[in-house]
């Protein structure tokens, strides 16, 4: 199958520089604090407001300057920063020591994984949609939602396509701006903000010569799914009234195939959470591409040249590896491969 790799090499290293940040020595595999679990209650708490001192001008400036940098480089190569980034954007008007936390927490996770890669696969160019609402995960009881963009092959007009991940040609998330009343409403707010940035880009790929079936998209949640698709009676406030019509219009109307998947096959659910460092280590694997560097180790030791360590970081199940950027002095880990635990016995 015919592949392309897009990357910006080099482009975080220089980020680090600008911003003249040193990253820690530990490793940091998440790009964001977790929010812990009360389990046993039946009602988890609000998220709590920020409380902590402003910053000055200069500070200010500063996690702007550093959330522009990297939501570039997040919407170009490395959208597993952007959940970070949305909780930043959300703060930088008004910072505080707490949003340099956050700031200074992504950098030591870029840091961790710098050079993402991207691979597309050569495909039908059908566009497909993966949405996913998370509800009352932000403070002042905002939700969040998120819209997977990617290109597959033809799926049947109904139902569920079953069509493989392909790299993503837009990765949308946004906080709605209104308190949602059920986890429903935020999906269908999500799904309705999929649809119409969904609409320009069927547009485009049929005036490249792609005609589009409706488009397949995909949600989590069966209530959403079952309102717009006409197969559970809905008893709808007014607030959810026009995503609703407007996203039903569009299924009726045969633009869009609107079906239900679970949460772990929905690829937009990584963008909508906060999950811990394991979580993030999968789904790097499954977002990112992963290289192997083949290295002529000395066997005598086990240890890798360390010009080869200080150029490159992998991070794969092949070489049971973790590599990182040497750059800045630091080492970080590196685990011994089985050949070498059998040759050192």
């Amino acid at each position: 199958m015919k592949t392309v790799d897009i990357s910006m090499p080099g482009y975080i290293a220089k980020t680090l520089d600008i911003l003249n940040y040193t990253p820690r020595a530990k490793p940091q595999d998440a790009p964001h604090k977790l929010i812990q679990i009360s389990y046993g209650k039946k009602q988890q708490s609000p998220t709590p407001a920020d409380t902590s001192p402003l910053l000055n001008a200069k500070g200010k400036t500063r996690v702007q300057k550093a959330n522009g940098r990297l939501l570039f480089y997040g919407r170009a190569v490395d959208p597993t920063m952007l959940v970070a980034l949305n909780d930043i954007a959300g703060q930088q008007a008004n910072p505080t020591e707490a949003t340099t936390e956050e700031v200074n927490w992504l950098l030591d996770y870029a840091s961790t994984h710098p050079d993402a890669t991207i691979r597309y696969k050569a495909s039908d160019m059908i566009l497909h949609i993966d949405t996913d609402g998370a509800f009352l995960v932000l403070p002042n009881a905002k939700s969040r939602v998120a819209g997977y963009y990617y290109l597959g092959s033809s799926p049947p007009t109904t139902g569920n396509p079953n069509t493989k991940l392909n790299g993503p040609i837009l990765v949308q998330f946004k906080t709605i701006r209104y308190t949602v009343a059920s986890a429903a409403e935020a999906e269908i707010g999500g799904t309705f903000d999929v649809g119409q940035t969904g609409v320009p880009i069927r547009q485009a790929l049929e005036e490249m010569g792609h005609p589009q079936p409706p488009t397949p998209v995909k949600t989590d949640n069966i209530t959403a799914q079952g309102i717009l698709t006409a197969t559970i009676q809905p008893k709808m406030s007014k607030a959810i009234d026009k995503n609703y019509w407007w996203m039903k219009d569009k299924i009726t109307q045969k633009e869009y195939n609107l079906y239900w998947e679970r949460g772990r096959d929905n690829w937009a659910d990584y963008y909508t959470k906060h999950f811990p460092p394991a979580h993030h280590k999968m789904m790097r694997k499954k977002y990112l591409v992963a290289y192997a560097i083949k290295l002529l180790i000395d066997m005598r030791g086990c240890v890798a040249p360390q010009d080869a360590r200080a150029k490159y970081h992998a991070n794969t199940d092949n070489s049971n590896s973790h590599w990182r950027d040497m750059s800045n002095g630091t080492i970080g880990t590196h685990r011994i491969s089985t050949n070498c635990q059998k040759h050192q016995q």
